[in-house]
């Protein structure tokens, strides 16, 4: 914009073009500053499509159609897709599609039908340039759909791994307090480990393992949130109790655990029944994801070391917390 700007002030002598290619320059420079810095608002992107949106329109409303400014308005169709979104980008091309069109068949010479055919080569060039970058960005997201589910779910459960559970860690810890909350709310973590889990592979194989982690993963998830639960090792899984009190995280726990008791897993043919030791751990505002683990490893093993097949909150026994 900014060399067009001096390209029609000295050259050509629009005055009113220049300026208004100076100002919107300016303005983008400026829009394009605070993106670099990261201070980007939502209302930037609707500034910018319309300085350009009018700074292409303008010259082509002013000039003959021989100088050739309709040709930037090729460019627009992209540009919506891209900064607004697939739907508001398509609105956009049609809406701006009217005032050209009555433009271009009024500039265009009658003779030979010459205003028609310019109409129809200007719409077939100006929606393929949108339809063309509308299939890139689909693809583009499904790519990155697929890339983040490959990214943030375990391959075998369907549960979310490792990797999502640091992005949750990195949320919490970031997330402001409230200063009209009276109490601060509570988030406690189950560790779930099956018992015994290496005997259940060699004796059935581990195809029928596999098989009673996919079944563990959907029992998990049916009693509780979806997107809370989490396999973080071979056996061990993990559930994101948010606004729980201590009694209730434990007797959320225990009923976890003597519903997988109660449970028959079936595979291969066979009827397997196992157990779970649970460990219970409160996380804590500023709290490292390395230290939580370790926390709540110490927890498990103590439900493990206590006979396996119950449930473990830290120091506390079971008559404590009941």
């Amino acid at each position: 914009m900014i060399f067009f700007c001096f390209f029609n002030i000295v050259l050509l002598k629009q005055l009113s073009i220049g300026i208004l290619e100076a100002v919107f320059g300016l303005l983008n420079l400026g829009i394009f500053y605070l993106a670099y810095q990261g201070k980007t608002k939502p209302w930037h992107k609707c500034l910018l499509l319309g300085s350009i949106t009018i700074t292409v329109l303008y010259p082509f409303y002013l000039a003959d159609l021989r100088a050739g400014s309709i040709y930037w308005l090729l460019l627009l169709p992209p540009l919506y897709c891209l900064l607004v979104g697939a739907k508001r980008g398509l609105f956009c091309t049609i809406l701006l599609s009217f005032p050209v069109l009555i433009l271009l068949f009024i500039k265009s010479d009658s003779e030979s039908y010459f205003s028609y055919r310019s109409v129809i080569n200007f719409v077939l060039a100006y929606f393929l340039s949108y339809a063309i970058c509308y299939l890139y960005e689909t693809q583009y997201d499904k790519n990155s759909q697929r890339l983040q589910e490959m990214a943030f779910r375990d391959p075998l459960t369907g549960a979310k791994n490792r990797h999502s559970l640091k992005l949750f860690f990195d949320g919490f810890n970031k997330k402001p307090l409230d200063p009209f909350q009276q109490e601060e709310e509570e988030t406690r973590l189950l560790i779930i480990d099956i018992d015994y889990f290496k005997s259940v592979n060699d004796e059935f194989g581990h195809d029928a393992g596999d098989a009673i982690l996919i079944e563990m993963t959907e029992l998990l998830q049916y009693h509780t949130d979806n997107q809370h639960v989490y396999r973080i090792g071979g056996e061990e899984f993990l559930i994101v109790l948010e606004q729980y009190c201590q009694k209730q995280a434990y007797n959320f726990a225990e009923s976890i655990r003597q519903n997988i008791e109660n449970t028959i897993f079936r595979t291969h043919q066979q009827n397997i029944k196992i157990t779970v030791s649970i460990g219970i751990a409160q996380l804590i505002k500023g709290q490292s994801f390395r230290e939580f683990l370790r926390v709540a490893d110490k927890n498990l093993y103590s439900a493990k070391n206590q006979g396996r097949n119950l449930v473990h909150y830290g120091a506390m026994s079971v008559t404590e917390v009941i």
